[in-house]
């Protein structure tokens, strides 16, 4: 694809497409709204009567404002003085105190990843502030935003240049903890609910009788595409282990779980912390190129799993030698920059990458980049030995010069998405080669148009996208009109037009997921099996 069809055929639908996501609006409930609120708020000051209580006793005098917040120096002080909790300092301010933000107390408890031994009064002050912020942040805009229509519109921000992913904001639709505290996010979602006859309570929900919130989302993005770049980096290597699990839809995590612990393939299942947690982390810090490090990092800040250097790089070796592949893909990554000082995606688009001061790119020997300014960079082994600024930040340009094409293909697929739901079928449509014989399904779906467009019997469409996140996208639809709402997007999300991707035939999976509202949510093929709606195929 030129740059020339991108902006023609994928930037400038997609833009239109995003604007009717903002006309269209994410309907609010305003009384479940202001209840979510004051539950949030109800739970946030029993909470904060429980930590003063502990401080007293010991002499704090510490006292939540009405905002929510407690003063600084008394906190600190129940936290990391003796006659407080006495907590070890794991982080400092700028000005060297000991902090108290939440990476500053995640070595002692988290809501979204507890575990056992966590410090019950640090996940007490930690839940004041997600109660606190799911009330401010999200509840209150809503409500402040909230028009006579119904509906907030919140204001998109487009990254053009770098990876074309959007941001939402006033309200941060974006920003809701779905990670950090499920249950507060789930409350929030609980407002959000059909434009048109939504039912009363989600118990009686019938999508018949009642509108109805979908999302979907697009499963294994960033594995699927760098496994695309597999392929046509090797194009004579299709056996390639990564390509092939993507490729297949197999559980890529439950693969590299086994590698880790060394193990037989299929010892760990979906659900299992050696799978979801140690796999699944592990596969992605090292899908760009990461050393022990990333893997370390990455263990830590997505997981609590808090990895010794040693422990680190044995995760780290098990998949190089398990996927050998992404290793010399993050090269081919690092000797395209050297060539050529950008970074450039399958769209065509380039992003230029400013080197450290001093740095000079000085070939290739033996298929590995050489550099001027760090000569240790130029193995596997010892670029783990990091010490100087500038050889940590060539590091950085190599994580971005693999990470940026694939975020930008990522954000540019989705709005690809998005714009064909809302356009219609204005490019032809392929199915990668694999799934050629099952040819494109819902073909009576062939001309319908989300956002009140052409529907079934010529009749009115009434769903519509009323948000996009990264590789998701959230809407609505009218009583009766979900199901062929599911099959648009079914049918325009599988077969995305894009030969590059067609050429290195990795597939595109879907989940869609329905409900009375978007806080209570459940795959679509459950819903269709109760309420008699024609199923999605199964892979």
């Amino acid at each position: 694809m030129t740059v020339e069809d991108y902006y023609r055929s994928v930037l400038v639908p997609a833009n239109v497409a995003v604007s009717a996501i903002r006309r269209a609006g994410l309907p609010i409930d305003e009384k479940r709204a202001l209840a979510a609120r004051e539950a949030l708020l109800g739970q946030a000051a029993v909470l904060e009567r429980e930590v003063e209580s502990f401080a007293a006793v010991r002499g704090i005098a510490l006292r939540y404002s009405a905002a929510h917040q407690a003063p600084l120096e008394p906190l600190r002080t129940l936290l990391y003085s003796p006659k407080g909790l006495g907590l070890e300092k794991r982080k400092d301010t700028p000005t060297g105190l000991a902090s108290t933000d939440d990476d500053g107390l995640a070595h002692y408890a988290s809501i979204a990843m507890p575990r056992d031994g966590d410090v019950e009064m640090v996940w007490k002050i930690l839940k004041i502030r997600s109660l606190a912020r799911g009330a401010g942040t999200y509840l209150d805009a809503f409500l402040r935003t909230r028009r006579a229509d119904g509906c907030c519109h919140p204001k998109f921000n487009w990254a053009v240049v770098r990876t074309p992913r959007i941001s939402a904001e006033d309200p941060p639709v974006h920003q809701i903890p779905e990670r950090a505290d499920v249950l507060v996010a789930d409350l929030i979602k609980s407002c959000i609910v059909p434009r048109v006859a939504p039912a009363p309570v989600p118990g009686v929900w019938n999508p018949h009788k009642h509108g109805a919130c979908f999302r979907w989302d697009i499963l294994g993005a960033e594995a699927a595409i760098r496994a695309a770049m597999l392929v046509h980096r090797f194009t004579s290597r299709r056996s390639l282990a990564a390509w092939e699990y993507v490729r297949l839809g197999k559980d890529v995590h439950g693969k590299t779980a086994s590698l880790l612990y060394g193990v037989p393939e299929g010892t760990f299942k979906k659900g299992s912390r050696e799978r979801d947690v140690e796999g699944k982390q592990t596969f992605f810090a090292k899908l760009f190129g990461g050393t022990w490090r990333a893997v370390q990092m990455t263990m830590w800040t997505r997981a609590r799993t808090d990895l010794t250097r040693a422990q680190a790089e044995q995760f780290s070796d098990a998949i190089d030698r398990g996927y050998p592949e992404l290793a010399e893909l993050y090269e081919h990554d690092k000797i395209f920059l050297g060539k050529h000082g950008y970074s450039e995606d399958g769209y065509g688009r380039r992003r230029a990458i400013s080197l450290p001061k001093g740095a000079r790119y000085l070939g290739v020997a033996n298929g590995v980049s050489r550099w001027a300014d760090a000569p240790h960079l130029m193995g596997r082994q010892t670029r783990d030995e990091l010490t100087d600024g500038e050889s940590k930040g060539l590091a950085h340009c190599f994580h971005v010069a693999a990470n940026t094409p694939t975020q930008g293909m990522n954000a540019t697929d989705n709005l690809w998405m998005i714009a064909l739901c809302y356009h219609g079928e204005y490019v032809d449509l392929r199915v990668p080669p694999m799934w050629e014989g099952r040819g494109l399904e819902f073909p009576e779906a062939a001309t319908w148009q989300l956002h009140e467009g052409e529907g079934p019997g010529g009749k009115s469409l009434s769903a519509w996208h009323t948000n996009t996140v990264h590789d998701s996208g959230w809407g609505d639809a009218a009583p009766g009109h979900l199901e062929p709402a599911v099959k648009v997007i079914w049918r325009r999300c599988r077969a995305l037009p894009m030969d590059w991707r067609l050429e290195a035939d990795v597939p595109y999976r879907i989940e869609l997921q329905v409900g009375p509202d978007m806080g209570h949510l459940r795959p679509y093929n459950e819903a269709a099996a109760e309420f008699g709606m024609e199923p999605l195929p199964e892979y």
